[in-house]
Order: structure tokens, then sequence, then C-alpha cells
């Protein structure tokens, strides 16, 4: 969710941070990413003039990414210079044929990027963009190879029997084995007549 914002007294390169985090545990929190951000600003001297967040979303999801898809607009328009990110894979995890779609009209508008990992990028030059493209193929690799290896744990856990989400009503989860049970009789109660209504012709509203 994108916010306005500005540092100091108005003096500074006009930027902007963007911050995204994905559902993964071991990404830094939009907090740490912030403060991190805010340092690199004062060191180089940018004034934030929006700050930009999206969360709980991957890097290759860009067409959910809205604060990402509004800065990008906004980025046209010349109303800023600079995009601070903590990691060029906050920027985004996609491949480099996709993320030359997003660089090129950045670039046509003079808009740099500025992590706190690998510092100023500088798409103008052969061997930054060489290096931008190598390290950004090698996180959507890891984003593709981690996607397939949580599905195939997934899988493979459904084949044994475990249950992985919460217990649905009438049921309750044994921790310690991983399955479903059948729960209060109540509740077990209230889900045959369901079925049974159902059954007889009601329609779901009917039922509900």
């Amino acid at each position: 969710m994108a916010k306005a914002n500005s540092n100091g007294n108005g003096r500074g390169i006009p930027s902007v941070s963007y911050v995204r985090m994905s559902s993964e545990k071991k990404d830094a929190s939009p907090e740490q990413q912030r403060a991190e951000l805010a340092k690199l600003a004062d060191r180089g001297g940018y004034r934030i003039i929006r700050k930009n967040l999206d969360y709980s979303v991957s890097g290759d999801r860009t067409d959910k990414r809205h604060d990402f898809q509004r800065m990008m607009t906004d980025a046209t328009s010349g109303k800023f210079k600079v995009i601070l990110c903590w990691d060029q894979d906050r920027f985004g995890r996609f491949d480099s044929m996709e993320a030359g779609y997003y660089i090129h009209p950045l670039r046509q508008a003079g808009v740099t990027l500025v992590t706190v990992a690998q510092g100023a990028i500088d798409w103008t030059d052969f061997a930054s963009r060489m290096i931008y493209g190598i390290t950004q193929e090698a996180k959507h690799a890891f984003l593709r190879d981690l996607s397939r290896n949580v599905l195939s744990g997934k899988l493979k856990a459904a084949k044994a029997g475990i249950w992985m989400t919460k217990a649905p009503y009438a049921y309750v989860l044994d921790k310690s084995t991983k399955t479903i049970h059948i729960g209060d009789q109540q509740e077990v109660a209230t889900v045959r007549r369901m079925f049974r209504e159902y059954l007889a012709g009601k329609s779901l509203r009917g039922v509900a």
C-alpha cells in the first residue's frame, strides 16, 4: 500500500521506496526493509516521496503487485528518479526477459534502482546489465525450484495421509500423527443432516 512521505527539508534526489514481502518466513519484514532503506536514503542523499508496499505477494506474480504497478506508472511520469529496494529480488524475481519489459521504460525515464544488497544498478552500463541479468536469472531459478520442491513435499505428505491444514468442521486434528478424525458428535450430526436434506432435494441456500 503506497504512502506519501518526505524526508528532511525537501532537498535530495526524489525517490520512492519499494518493499515486498512474500509468504516465506525467511523474508526480511517490511519494518526491517524500511529501516534499512531509510538509512540508505540518508547516506545517498535520496528524498523518499512515497513508500510502496506489496505484502504476501510472490516476486514473479507482478500482476498481483498493485503498488509495484502504480510505481511503474508514476516512474514514467517523471515524479521520481530512483527506486530504493532492500535487494534486487524485492524489485522482482522475474527472469531476464520479463525484467527487460519493466526495466526499459525505467531507463527511458532516467529512473535507476538502488539496493541495500547490490548498491546502485546501472542499466546503461553493459557490465552492470550482465551482472544484474545473471543474478536475476539465479533468483528466478531459486523461486521456481522452491515452488517445485514445496509442491512435491505437499503431494508426498498427501499420499502418506498427512493432513496439512486446519481440521474441517466436525473433525479434530491429531497433532502427533497429523491425521484427522471424527470429532464432536453434535457437529457430526449437523453435517449428516445437511447432507440428508441436500439429497432430499433442498437447495444449498435452503440447507443453510
